[in-house]
């Protein structure tokens, strides 16, 4: 028979091998790596093989370890500290966690986790925050770990018992010296569960909520903290982007209400800060009503599409009826500076560039922003002083430079350059008027 008739032959052969190895190659999972699709582990389950095994891109390893697995930990307790470093919360509890690592040793692994990549890692703890902290030994390019233990919110400590059974979620405030003592006791350690939530979905509404019904409007209000939610605000918007609903989440009573007030206080072409608020309660009631105090709230109202407009005037009427406040709009006289232009000269238009805002000392610097920004920033930075109120007319983007900004008078120097004035008058304003009932 013809030579290249067996060449040809055994080549198709070799070809047909290679494409069966490479496909099979294809087709089995690396040695170590979870099933796909990877079940998320609840609290009382044991860590299954894959988990023990599978190979941990780390940082900062004490003997120069580029990878390492859970395994090496096996007998000990372990913890899981989920975190970011854009979470300022979480990098404050570094030092607790070198601490207790360090009273602990052999006993314990605190292991940080992170999903975020080499370079921003390194760059973290090479320069800034991240600087002070060279001892946090931690998983980086995490993607498995949060299958496994799924989050919504950072910190997230996972805390893993010696015999490998998943023992509680909890935040970063159940991390203790007495919670570690009471495990390896084998006592009932007292923590709070940290149960994360989906924000995208109702707050605490049951998974089991029919898929053939739709949710037309919903509506919650809790006092106290619960420890799977931020300390946070969430907008719910429709597809094309209208606002429809609101969660405020473990916030203060003022925390809740600013944002209320903001919108409708534009409604009546109106800017509302702290100057716009009146309070009328004794000082109990007023500290608790303020960030300083212990008391949280989580508040979430869904309104139907067509009610959207309304949403804030649904949202104030919740807090009128369940809170412990009542809360008004009234006109009230009040002593305010009326910022004005004091010649039809332009000196106030942007050169343009990326906006910018620096409002301190020596030196307070705007470009291209807007003048209700600047007001906006002006009462914050004279809290003491009448409410600024602006009526340049002034539409267009500005660049302002504005030296030693400590006091009135000095404020009124500086804006003179800009044909900028501050005139006092009294008028009758609109106030958000919170009373605490009796």
């Amino acid at each position: 028979m013809n030579v290249k008739f067996y060449v040809r032959a055994l080549l198709c052969l070799y070809l047909t091998y290679l494409f069966s190895i490479l496909h099979l190659s294809a087709q089995t999972p690396q040695k170590d790596s979870p099933p796909d699709p990877v079940v998320a582990l609840k609290v009382g389950d044991t860590l299954p093989p894959e988990l023990w095994n599978l190979p941990l891109e780390v940082v900062n390893h004490p003997e120069g370890k580029k990878t390492i697995t859970l395994n090496e930990y096996k007998d000990k307790l372990i913890i899981l500290d989920f975190w970011a470093t854009w979470c300022g919360t979480c990098i404050k509890g570094f030092p607790k966690i070198n601490d207790l690592q360090t009273q602990w040793g052999d006993k314990i692994r605190i292991l940080n986790v992170t999903y975020e990549n080499q370079n921003i890692i390194d760059r973290f703890f090479s320069q800034g925050a991240g600087k002070s902290h060279p001892y946090i030994l931690s998983v980086i390019n995490n993607t498995w770990l949060k299958q496994y233990f799924p989050y919504f919110g950072l910190p997230h400590l996972v805390w893993i018992d010696p015999e490998g059974k998943v023992l509680n979620t909890t935040g970063a405030n159940q991390l203790s010296s007495e919670n570690i003592e009471a495990i390896l006791g084998h006592n009932r350690p007292k923590m709070i569960t940290k149960t994360d939530l989906d924000r995208k979905k109702p707050l605490f509404l049951s998974e089991q909520f029919g898929e053939d019904m739709e949710l037309k409007s919903y509506s919650i209000f809790a006092k106290g903290v619960y420890p799977g939610l931020p300390h946070a605000h969430y907008l719910k918007k429709t597809a094309e982007g209208k606002l429809y609903g609101r969660q405020m989440t473990n916030l203060s009573m003022i925390e809740i209400l600013h944002p209320i007030a903001d919108e409708l206080f534009q409604e009546k072409g109106d800017a509302f800060n702290s100057k716009r608020l009146k309070t009328a309660m004794d000082s109990t009631a007023l500290k608790r009503f303020y960030p300083e105090g212990k008391d949280r709230y989580t508040y979430e109202l869904i309104v139907p599409e067509h009610k959207a407009d309304s949403l804030y005037h649904y949202m104030l009427a919740d807090l009128n009826k369940y809170s412990d406040y009542s809360v008004t709009m009234e006109k009230i006289p009040t002593d305010c500076l009326i910022l004005i232009r004091t010649s039809e000269e332009d000196k106030l238009q942007s050169k343009g560039g990326p906006p910018r805002s620096r409002f301190s000392k020596p030196v307070s610097i705007l470009c291209n922003n807007s003048m209700k920004f600047m007001v906006a920033l002006l009462n914050d930075i004279f809290p003491a002083d009448p409410v600024i109120i602006d009526e340049t007319g002034y539409t267009g983007k500005v660049d302002i430079e504005i030296k030693g900004t400590t006091n009135l008078a000095e404020l009124r120097k500086e804006l003179r350059r800009y044909d900028l004035g501050l005139v006092q008058v009294r008028r009758d304003l609109n106030t958000l008027v919170v009373r605490h009932k009796m």
